[in-house]
């Protein structure tokens, strides 16, 4: 048997295509409903909250504010302390309801009631009375700290560091030209098909939470520190989730105020959010980029300046204090630049709080730096590749610290590029781009390389249960919430063990089966969760050995294992797989179990990703086609793999074209999903994907790299490339829009 490597069918996804799977709101449990007041206004003292005429709505058995739920929280979330260092930060912590509200939508009061509708009619009849305060909408206006969104913290600025590495002025001294640069993401919305959620039974002193998360261990210990519950009394269970790209690892404050409010009532509490809710308790990147870089006439580029400001919104989540930190440190990209200084801002504004997106960081900094490339390349008057190559740190240099401290474990990006040109017939279709483009047709032709860091420790769990039957569980502290990681992990271990994959289950995401986990999240889960279900199968066969070996009358050293065999050589004897199950529960030391915690540190995939666009006389850009080449290390699945590259490309679409989370002068989302366009099959391109055929493995013992998020790293800068290689016009931003296309088009 080998199955890695293959395009396994997944393995759970009957349920998913006949209706079957059970999301939060599927869940049959007898519960009370909750639904939110929020508030109207971007900044606000709430003064009072009249509930009177909500309470004598059929149904309702409470409604409570800040001043009943809030005192029951010890603390709030706060930064993900496992990656992000909580002492740089100025923050708040929030809680579960406010009585200062900071941006629209901001929950004032919680309605709970014996169903959904009559909660949503008894929001309306919640009186508030609000003092309306200055507010901080634009990130031009928050820098000016005349209106503060935390009075407390005395100035909008939560994060502020110089990353400086090298000698930048001497680089900017040396350098033959200086080319001014700038690259901006707008504010987007993750938009999982199911809404977040959240249902919380407290009873007997235990709370149970089920919960569309990928982190029910994280979310665990949260609630243990948030309400002083040991964390042995809590277990969270996270059902199938209709999908997160990173905004379900990230708690909202009407999490806490559903567990509060349980907790309060004795009583099992539920909510769901509405699509609208769902629009405003998590947005995504919003940053901009302003800066200079020093070339030289032959295309080497010397140096970087620059200033990144990005948009916390009103709150620090528990994600967003990634994207400060991380990005600077990434801009570097595979490109060999050692003289960089990039001054990091964060800043509070009275807007929908950021989280963590499919990439988290590593979009933002691959646009910056592709931009970078591009646009030296245009003024230099070079070919886009052929300025990358010239700047590509070596196979020779590899493993490579950048200039930030990063090592990046092994790779050919040079190599690498040239296959890719190849591969994807680069210089072909540049010259049939220009042919059509002489018929009058607008089409344009973009590529863009990016270089990620995934596969993040610092640990994950496996583990492996054989049973009596010789049936295997593999429980995992990853996360799966669509991506088929399960499959992939069950491949991975069928291969190790050498048994029909059909004898293995995969379960993850219960606290209380689950011994330990971090979760699903940054391209991590093959490479580190994968590689501890190895590593946990490799210490079962060695058990099963001893066990055969007993069997067999021989040393353990005499046993050879082999498709569901055990052998003993010498005598010509041997047991069969089952047969050592069965006997491994009959003797002394019964039991068939074997567990690892993995530590891990990050890896470095990287790829060539190519948009070719057509634009009509509207200013309607279409993405025709797209297609990448990667090095993702050893490919587990290349179906689930390619999937991957797929989903990737089409968010990355929605980002460069479509979606824009605006926001209007009084801090209202101004967009609803009739204005937000997220992709659908019509604006798929056509895809082709490739994965190298001499990858370089990482050091996990899978040998993987990560993908699930490399499309939507490298994919804006390529289409953002094509449009400007169609217009002849420079693009600076996502997304571009019909109306800034077209403007183009008549100039």
């Amino acid at each position: 048997m080998n199955y890695v490597g293959k395009p396994v069918k997944r393995l759970n996804d009957s349920k998913f295509i006949t209706g079957k799977s059970v999301y939060i709101d599927d869940l049959q449990i007898s519960s009370l409903n909750a639904a939110f007041v929020r508030s109207p206004y971007a900044h606000a003292r709430v003064k009072s909250v009249d509930a009177s005429d909500a309470l004598k709505t059929k149904g309702i058995v409470a409604v409570f504010t800040a001043k009943d739920l809030n005192p029951m929280t010890s603390d709030g979330p706060g930064p993900w302390v496992t990656y992000i260092n909580q002492a740089e930060w100025k923050f708040v912590p929030r809680k579960p309801l406010t009585e200062e509200a900071r941006y629209v939508g901001d929950p004032v009061a919680i309605v709970i009631g014996i169903d959904k509708y009559s909660v949503r009619d008894a929001v309306d009849k919640v009186n508030v009375d609000y003092e309306e305060l200055p507010s901080a909408i634009a990130l031009e206006d928050a820098l000016k700290g005349e209106a503060l969104v935390h009075k407390e913290l005395g100035t909008n600025v939560g994060y502020k560091k110089d990353f400086s590495a090298g000698n930048v002025e001497s680089a900017f001294k040396s350098a033959d030209k200086v080319i001014p640069v700038e690259a901006s993401n707008t504010r987007l919305i993750p938009s999982p098909m199911e809404p977040r959620g959240i249902v919380s039974r407290w009873e007997g002193g235990s709370l149970t939470v089920w919960y569309s998360t990928q982190i029910p261990h994280f979310a665990r210990e949260e609630f243990s520190k948030d309400f002083g519950i040991p964390s042995s009394r809590i277990r969270v269970i996270m059902p199938d989730v209709g999908g997160a790209f990173g905004s379900k690892a990230h708690f909202v404050a009407e999490d806490l105020a559903v567990v509060a409010s349980s907790i309060k009532l004795g009583r099992t509490v539920r909510w769901t959010a509405t699509r609208s809710e769902e629009l405003i308790s998590s947005n995504a990147r919003h940053n901009t980029f302003k800066g200079e870089v020093a070339v030289k006439r032959d295309g080497t580029i010397l140096g970087i300046r620059g200033d990144l400001t990005v948009d916390l919104g009103a709150y620090l989540t528990y994600t967003e204090g990634l994207q400060p930190a991380i990005i600077p440190l990434m801009i570097p990209g595979p490109y060999k630049i050692r003289d960089i200084l990039v001054r990091s801002t964060a800043v509070y504004t009275n807007t929908p709080p950021i989280t963590m997106y499919r990439g988290a960081s590593r979009p933002e900094a691959t646009f910056i730096i592709e931009r970078i490339m591009s646009t030296v390349a245009d003024e230099l008057h070079m070919d886009d590749l052929e300025l990358r190559e010239k700047n590509m740190v070596r196979a020779d240099e590899m493993p490579y610290k950048n200039p930030f401290g990063l090592v990046y474990d092994s790779g050919d990006y040079l190599s690498f590029l040239r296959e890719a040109k190849e591969k994807l017939k680069y210089h072909e279709t540049l010259t049939w781009a220009e042919a059509e483009r002489t018929k009058g047709k607008r089409i344009g032709v973009g590529t863009a390389f990016y270089l990620e860091i995934s596969g993040f420790g610092p640990w994950e769990y496996g583990e492996i249960r054989v049973d009596e039957r010789g049936d295997v569980t593999v429980v995992t502290g990853g996360t799966p919430h669509g991506q088929g990681t399960d499959t992939a992990i069950a491949q991975v271990v069928a291969d190790e063990l050498q048994i029909d994959i059909g004898r293995i289950n995969v379960v993850w995401g219960d606290t209380q089966v689950v011994a330990s986990g971090m979760g699903s999240y940054g391209s991590r889960t093959i490479s580190i969760a994968g590689s501890a279900a190895k590593s946990a199968s490799r210490q079962v066969l060695e058990k099963m050995k001893y066990v055969a070996a007993k069997m067999l009358n021989a040393d353990v050293e005499e046993v050879e294992y082999s498709s569901c065999e055990f052998k003993y050589k010498k005598e010509g004897k041997s047991v069969k797989w089952d047969e050592v199950a069965k006997a491994a529960y009959s003797g002394k030391d019964p039991g068939l179990y074997a567990s690892v915690t993995l530590e891990g540190d990050v890896t470095y995939p990287y790829g060539l990703h190519m948009a070719i666009v057509e634009i009509d006389d509207t200013g309607i850009v279409r993405v025709k086609e797209y297609r990448a080449y990667d090095d993702i290390g050893r490919v587990i699945n290349p179906a689930l793999a390619e999937a991957q590259i797929h989903g990737g490309a089409m968010q990355g679409v929605g980002q460069a074209l479509y979606e824009e989370a605006r926001i209007n002068d009084e801090g209202q989302l101004a967009v609803s999903y009739a204005e937000y366009f997220v992709p659908t099959i019509m604006e798929s391109p056509h895809y082709t994907s490739y994965f190298t055929d001499r990858p370089f493995p990482s050091n996990y013992a899978t040998g993987t790299k990560g993908v699930g998020e490399a499309a939507l790293i490298v994919g804006p800068a390529a289409i953002v490339r094509a449009i400007e290689n169609a217009t002849g016009k420079r693009f600076n931003k996502t997304p571009v829009t019909p109306e800034e296309v077209y403007k183009s088009l008549i100039k």
